[in-house]
Order: C-alpha cells, then sequence, then structure tokens
C-alpha cells in the first residue's frame, strides 16, 4: 500500500514576506498565487481577508487523508490491471508457443522440401543408355518431361502439407492472418497442373516376387531406401523411380519380424520379432549395416513399436499383454530398458503418442482395452485410464466423429491413429450389447463394412496419403474437414497385404498374398 509523502521540507516553506518565521495559517484564496496563501505569525498581526484560512499542520493532514484515499483507488486500478495484464501475457506465451510450433513446423516442412528435391535431383543424372538412344532417335524428350513432372508432384505434395498445416491455424484463429505466409509458400515451385487434379495408380513394376509374406515396409527420409520383411530376414532394397533392386539382406532374428521403424534423421533401423526380442540396425556404408545385441524384456512376441519425435524414446508392445519403455542411443546403437506399463489383460496390439507426447495410447485384444497413459514427473509414463467403449457405442458415434469425442478428452491424437486404435477392437468377436435385438444379418453387414472401412487406413498414409494395412483392396483418401473421399481404389483380391508410400507422396509400395511379391505404383496427377 502507498503512503502520501511530500516532497518539499516543510520547515523550507516561507511566507509571502519572507519573515524567516513558522508558517501557521494558509489563506484559502483562489485569487492568490500559490506562495501567497502562507501565513506566520508576524503576517497574521495585519492580515484582512474575506477569505477562509485553516491552520498549516490541519491542512496537511488533510491533503494527505486525500491523497492516500486517492492512492487506495488507484493501487485497486492498477492491480486489477496488472491482473489483466499477467493473463493477456500468459495468453501472449501460449499462443508464442503455438505459434513457435508452428514455424518450427513449417521450417521443418521446408527443409523436408528441400532435402527431398535435392536427393531427386541427384538421381536425375542416372539413365539408360537404350532409353536414351531411343529417345535420341525418335527426336523425343521423355526423360526431361518426366523430371518436370516428378518435380512438380514433388512441389505438390510438400504444398499440401504445408497448406495443411496453416489451415488449422487459420480455421481456428480468425484474428491471425497466415494467408500472406501461406501464399508465399505455394508460390514456391509452381505447377501448371490444377491443384483439383485427379490422383490415378500406374502401375510400374510387379515382378519381384516374394512367396513369404512381408509383414512390414519402410522407407528412410530421403525415399531411396526401402527395407521390408520376410519372415525373420530384413531386406534393404534399393529404390529408384518406382523400382527396386536388392542391396543386403540383414539377419540376426530367429523368428517372424513384426514391425519396423526407419529414423527420420539417421541411417538407423529398428525391428521387433517374434523371438521376443527387439533390434538396432545402423548403417555402415551403402551395403554394410551392423546389428545390436538382442534385447529381450518381453516374455512373448514384440508386435509393435513406435519412436518419439526426437528419437530417443521407444515404445514396444507385445503378446505378454505388457509395454516397455526403452532409451534409445542412435550413435552407439544401444537400447536401455527403463521401466515396464502393465495394465492390459491381453496381447497390445497397438501404440500411439498425441502431438505433444505427453500422453501414449495402448490398444490390446478384448473388450474395452484401449488405455490412456500420461507423462508424469521425471517424464515417466503412467497409467491414467481405460476407454471405456461401451460409452461410445451408446452414443452411436460414428467412425468419423471420433476425432472429435477424443479431443473433448484434450488426447488431441491424430485421427488416423485413432481410428488405427479402434479398429483393433471393434473388429473382434465380441458382440457389443447394442447390437444385440438386432437382426444377425444386418449386423453381419454393419461389422463387414467397418471391418473394410477401418483395415483401409488401418496404419498412417504421410498427410493425404499416408502408411495403410489393408483387407481386400487399397483406397487413396483426401482428408477435407475431417472427412474422407476416396479417390482410387485397387482390388487385390486377398486379406494379407502389407504395404506403404513415400514420404513425398509419389510412389506406392505393396506386397500382397495373391501376386506374392511387391507391386509397385506411382500416384499421378491428372
Amino acid at each position: 500500500m502507498f503512503k502520501a509523502k511530500m516532497i518539499e521540507n516543510e520547515k523550507e516553506f516561507k511566507c509571502q514576506h519572507k519573515h524567516g518565521q513558522p508558517i501557521l495559517l494558509v489563506v484559502l484564496d483562489p485569487k492568490l498565487d500559490k506562495k501567497q496563501r502562507l501565513l506566520c505569525n508576524k503576517c497574521m498581526e495585519n492580515f484582512e481577508s474575506d477569505a477562509k484560512t485553516i491552520g498549516f499542520q490541519k491542512l496537511i493532514n488533510i491533503i494527505e487523508d486525500i491523497i492516500d484515499q486517492n492512492m487506495n483507488s488507484l493501487e485497486n486500478i492498477v492491480q486489477k490491471t496488472v491482473q489483466q495484464l499477467s493473463i493477456c501475457i500468459k495468453s501472449i506465451q501460449e499462443l508464442k508457443t503455438q505459434l513457435m510450433k508452428l514455424f518450427d513446423s513449417m521450417i521443418i516442412i521446408a527443409q523436408d522440401w528441400t532435402q527431398n528435391l535435392l536427393a531427386q535431383s541427384q538421381q536425375f543424372n542416372q539413365y539408360s543408355l537404350y532409353d536414351e538412344l531411343d529417345c535420341f532417335i525418335k527426336n523425343q524428350n521423355i526423360n526431361y518431361i518426366s523430371n518436370i513432372k516428378l518435380i512438380n508432384n514433388i512441389n505438390i505434395f510438400w504444398k499440401t502439407k504445408l497448406s495443411n498445416n496453416l489451415n488449422q491455424y487459420i480455421q481456428d484463429k480468425d484474428k491471425l492472418n497466415f494467408k500472406q505466409i501461406k501464399e508465399k509458400f505455394i508460390n514456391i515451385g509452381c505447377s501448371s497442373l490444377s491443384q483439383n487434379s485427379e490422383i490415378k495408380l500406374n502401375l510400374i513394376d510387379q515382378s519381384v516376387k516374394q512367396n513369404v509374406q512381408c509383414k512390414a515396409i519402410v522407407f528412410d527420409s530421403s525415399g531411396s531406401i526401402m527395407v521390408s520383411t520376410e519372415y525373420n530376414d530384413i531386406k534393404v532394397w534399393s529404390f529408384l523411380n518406382g523400382t527396386i533392386k536388392l542391396i543386403k539382406t540383414l539377419q540376426g532374428h530367429n523368428s517372424s519380424i513384426q514391425c519396423l521403424v526407419y529414423s527420420k534423421k539417421q541411417n538407423f533401423l529398428i525391428s521387433s520379432a517374434g523371438d521376443k526380442t527387439i533390434r538396432c540396425w545402423k548403417q555402415l556404408d551403402k551395403i554394410d549395416w551392423s546389428s545390436s545385441k538382442p534385447y529381450q524384456q518381453h516374455t512373448n512376441i514384440v508386435g509393435c513399436i513406435i519412436l518419439n519425435s526426437n528419437e530417443d524414446l521407444l515404445f514396444s508392445g507385445s503378446f505378454d499383454k505388457s509395454i516397455k519403455v526403452w532409451k534409445v542411443d542412435f550413435n552407439k546403437n544401444i537400447l536401455t530398458y527403463m521401466y515396464s506399463l502393465d495394465k492390459h489383460e491381453n496381447k497390445v496390439n497397438a501404440l500411439s503418442l498425441n502431438q505433444s507426447e505427453t500422453q501414449l495410447v495402448s490398444c490390446a485384444d478384448s473388450k474395452n482395452q484401449i488405455i490412456i497413459w500420461e507423462r508424469k514427473e521425471q517424464d515417466k509414463f503412467e497409467f491414467k485410464h481405460f476407454v471405456i467403449m461401451d460409452e461410445i457405442y451408446k452414443k452411436k458415434i460414428k467412425l468419423s466423429s471420433i476425432h472429435s469425442q477424443f479431443k473433448k478428452k484434450d488426447l488431441r491424437l491424430n485421427l488416423l491413429k485413432i481410428i488405427n486404435l479402434f479398429g483393433q477392437l471393434v473388429v473382434k468377436k465380441q458382440i457389443n450389447s447394442m447390437y444385440l435385438n438386432q437382426k444377425k444379418e444386418s449386423f453381419k453387414k454393419i461389422r463387414r463394412r467397418q471391418f473394410n472401412q477401418l483395415q483401409i487406413i488401418r496404419k498412417l498414409m504421410n498427410i493425404v496419403f499416408q502408411q495403410f494395412t489393408i483387407r481386400r483392396g487399397i483406397q487413396l483418401q483426401e482428408i477435407n474437414n475431417g472427412k474422407f473421399k476416396i479417390v482410387e481404389q485397387l482390388n487385390c483380391e486377398t486379406k494379407a497385404i502389407q504395404g506403404t508410400i513415400t514420404k513425398n507422396g509419389q510412389y506406392l509400395v505393396f506386397w500382397d498374398e495373391k501376386t506374392q511379391g511387391y507391386s509397385i505404383y506411382e500416384l499421378l496427377n491428372k
């Protein structure tokens, strides 16, 4: 609290005649100059005035009381203003954090865009003499046109990714204008292709056969290396213009490999298998790789693994009903076991982290086996709660609205990841009570439709086209305001399909049981 304080020294005040005596009285006459209103004892001997007078000390007390009251009122105003400013500062800091995330993501997209173009440009100098001779004789320039088209496709992919990233802020924050920034990026590498152009699948190659089921396919960040599985072997392929060539077969696991994760930052690979182990693989040169020792903390098949964005934590899910958390050291090519998450009652099928990586979602067999784990003290994940799927059924939540329901719980999880986890559960044999009164034929139709939809989007496709696992067919889907639109479809006539799409969205690669080999398609804009 403030206290009134007079800036002058009381002993320094003088009357208008400068008698040099203490001031005793004050004349309250507005016509007088402010220094003529002070009277000493000698001034009062001849003083005459119709104006009121007041004792000097009493006047000081009255003035200080008035100032104290005013200061209290001002202090209240200041405190309220400071509180409001504090709220504003907090909001601005939160906005700053969001904007920094946005700007960081834009920088990463631009850098990845650049690396994608540079990596692709390094391949332009490779040619086939037979093809070039044929073009020379026919006076054609097919390769140049193809390369221009390839660059256009790369630019369209990254512009779409950047546009989707910025649209989230444009739609949610009307007072912030990101259109100018967006337009600057959109104008980079302008293409004559229409933004509304259709996407078609053009078969490039089906010559590479493999009669043993492939359970995982991944690409490195540049899209020049493809890695797949063949029972307990890992096959490393060079990938160039939609064709693959085997470089190396990595051996180490003693049972069928279930999952692969390729680092986005380094030439580093992690695999999990039915032999209950996890292995790290570090690329030494163009051909040779170094395997870590087998890491075994699980007591059954390790069916799923994921890395966090910093790529220093690995989460592994197993048929032993547990989730293990590992510390990752790429440089030393080692894993360090940290702790176990044990709440599931059946085998763990899928794992997912939310965008801020404060929550982990795991899915297992059996009813109501989706669990939310939350990051707590010392960045350790702990059990938060089960997701009760019965409540979702009772509310008659449609597949397309699952994302908004989870968002209300502030999970902020990627839509496709949630659908992936949800899909692991709804296709099980348990029949929810909601459907018990329906005809078996009607339930089978609903179940079959959901099953087909969920299998199509089982794994994430990158941005518009994310990675996927499919049953009986492949559908490329556009995402627009949370809704899906099928833009192309393949009927593979088999239930065993495993595939992915290159990071730039140009090629689709999958293995299927019917052809018993790899199919490579180019995504064309028409």
